[in-house]
């Protein structure tokens, strides 16, 4: 075995054992209520925290906006990696490091009070994603999705691992996950805003669909953020739209979008 898969091996076992600690691995953290206020609005509505993603990208956390595939011994879909997977908020254990959110938890029991589904909204080709535990959960097509709350329920932890699996180590890959409730009770949560993760290579400045390209599409999702308020980290500043990570998306942001239209990865 390589010693890039002996790693993420080892890295995968010990964060299995962590049960009071953050994991080393970063997840996405499902919730509800981003506001963090209860009465308003968004109570019922889910999110996807993004505190942890491209944690472990580079020589610095949160350097790069991308994951690098690493090479391994498989021959199919031979360039991967082990992260992010995703986890939920909980208001039981404060010594669960960032999990540990009361505003933010969802009330209740997995599968009877809700049914959190992880949703493929659309994805590069020549990706997949895959359930490290329960391998039939595949992703490669979008509108595939799988059941959470039903892994949580059976497992007794909300935490989760995925492996991400692509044809090439090099070229720009991507997919797009958004989290709804499949519990038709009458009360459901509303689905999160989609998320994308970006592998490989970093998308252009601009690039927010992250599909290799700067048009019209992108200009879109840069005017749903403007002058949007609370650009940070954990949405990962509203999707990369806030290009220099200063807490706005403004002018400086549509000049870099405007720099690369057209533009194609790579050129």
């Amino acid at each position: 075995m390589k010693p890039v898969l002996v790693f993420a091996v080892g890295i995968s076992l010990a964060c299995d054992l962590l049960v009071h600690a953050d994991c080393p691995l970063d997840h996405f953290l499902v919730g509800c209520n981003r506001d963090g206020i209860e009465g308003t609005a968004d109570d019922r509505t889910l999110f996807l925290d993004c505190r942890q993603k491209y944690r472990n990208t580079g020589q610095t956390a949160y350097s790069d906006w991308f994951y690098p595939l690493q090479e391994s011994i498989f021959a199919s879909y031979r360039y991967r990696i082990g992260e992010p997977g995703f986890d939920l908020f909980q208001a039981v254990d404060p010594g669960a490091g960032m999990t540990y959110e009361p505003n933010f938890a969802p009330a209740g029991e997995p599968e009877v009070d809700y049914r959190f589904m992880i949703e493929c909204v659309d994805l590069s080709p020549g990706l997949r994603a895959v359930h490290k535990d329960y391998p039939q959960f595949t992703l490669d097509a979008a509108g595939q999705s799988f059941d959470h709350s039903e892994i949580h329920r059976l497992r007794g932890d909300s935490h989760i691992h995925m492996s991400y699996q692509a044809t090439s180590g090099t070229t720009l890959r991507w997919i797009t996950f958004r989290v709804f409730d499949d519990l038709d009770d009458g009360d459901q949560y509303e689905p999160s805003e989609p998320i994308t993760i970006v592998f490989n290579v970093a998308p252009l400045p601009g690039d927010l669909v992250a599909d290799g390209t700067v048009g019209p599409a992108d200009l879109a999702r840069l005017s749903r953020c403007w002058l949007r308020p609370g650009s940070s980290r954990d949405n990962d500043y509203w999707e990369r739209a806030d290009t220099d990570r200063d807490g706005a998306v403004n002018m400086v942001d549509f000049a870099r979008l405007a720099a690369s239209w057209r533009t194609q990865s790579g050129e």
